[in-house]
């Protein structure tokens, strides 16, 4: 899968809503079409700033919250609402709505346990009003 391009993709999140998002993985090699994910696990990662020690949060295929249409080459992210309701966001910000700047990335592990990075970027968590 080293013929596939990691793309920057900022995202934008909201406490305390379901957060979901489609991944269709496509490779140069293949004409663009989308890539066979049979045998692939995915794993992302927000975290505060690249180097922190602690990610805010781990989705995974192993986990249920990446699941695959192995086929069309097409991933489902999800993460409910308990769990984007515990992202820490600065109230004090002077951003309306408030907002705090996370980073991310997802990682794709073929059968042949090589990685690919899909995307990356910041994912802005703004704040819940409504609780």
């Amino acid at each position: 899968m080293s013929d596939i391009e990691t793309i920057r993709y900022d995202l934008n999140m909201w406490q305390g809503a379901t957060f979901a998002l489609t991944v269709a993985v496509k490779s140069a090699a293949n004409g663009l079409n989308n890539v066979n994910l049979t045998g692939c696990s995915a794993r992302m990662q927000l975290r505060e700033q690249y180097d922190s020690n602690t990610a805010a949060e781990t989705l995974s295929s192993s986990n249920g919250e990446i699941v695959f249409d192995t086929a069309n080459g097409v991933m489902s992210i999800e993460l409910d609402a308990d769990r984007t309701a515990n992202i820490q966001v600065d109230l004090t910000s002077t951003s309306k709505p408030p907002k705090t700047i996370y980073v991310y990335d997802l990682n794709l592990t073929d059968a042949n346990n090589r990685v690919t990075k899909l995307i990356y970027g910041v994912v802005n968590v703004y704040g819940d009003v409504t609780r």
